[in-house]
């Protein structure tokens, strides 16, 4: 008896040890895995900052083409379902090769980003802008019907017009033209903008600093 107490003893001295190792190695576990997650939700934070930089052009702050392509998206399914208006707006700087060639690309740069913040201002929170490439721009105006988009347009077209524009204190005369298109039943996204910027073509050629509604 005493032989079989005593291996009793020894096998719950045996299996506390093991018990209190396995206890042991399983905080080691854990403080791993928190670490670990720690780490993952920093990574994730990390890219979302990441994600959201390039989806913004450096010059103006404005959202870029990238962001555009998300948004249209967007904009476009809820337009789908909802049925409410929704207007695209496609702006150009007028002569831009001859301020730059004028007055170097940093003059260029310079009027790039104040009529990017310009076409901000003129915009609601709902409505969006981004810098589609160049001196070109695009817009996005929820709600609104086509004359309600051309009203705006023009309120931003003046605006622009009178900034007063200079480069090292020469003022420089600058302008905008505006191509807009409503979305329209069996519409994509491409479509639209195709429509805005043979609008905005017209514009061009029928003298610029002006906003035309496609046909």
């Amino acid at each position: 008896l005493d032989a079989i107490v005593h291996q009793l003893n020894v096998h719950r001295q045996q299996e506390t040890k093991r018990t209190a190792a396995m206890e042991k190695q399983m905080q080691g576990l854990s403080g791993r895995l928190q670490d670990m997650e720690a780490e993952s939700g920093e990574l994730r934070t990390k890219l979302r900052a990441a994600h959201n930089r390039a989806l913004f052009d450096a010059l103006t702050g404005l959202p870029n083409r990238g962001a555009y392509d998300e948004r249209v998206q967007q904009e476009h399914l809820r337009w789908r379902r909802f049925g409410e208006p929704l207007n695209m707006l496609v702006w150009d700087i007028d002569h831009f090769k001859l301020i730059n060639d004028r007055f170097g690309h940093l003059a260029g740069d310079k009027a790039i980003a104040i009529i990017g913040r310009s076409l901000a201002s003129g915009v609601r929170e709902t409505d969006f802008i981004a810098r589609y490439g160049g001196e070109e721009f695009v817009m996005l105006l929820t709600g609104a019907d086509t004359q309600a988009a051309l009203a705006v347009a023009e309120g931003i077209r003046v605006k622009v017009k009178s900034c007063g524009f200079n480069s090292e204190g020469k003022p420089i005369p600058i302008t905008v033209s505006c191509g807009i298109s409503d979305f329209r039943t069996g519409d994509t996204p491409e479509a639209v903008f195709k429509r805005a910027d043979q609008a905005l073509y017209l514009a061009k050629t029928q003298g610029r600093d002006r906003c035309i509604i496609a046909a």
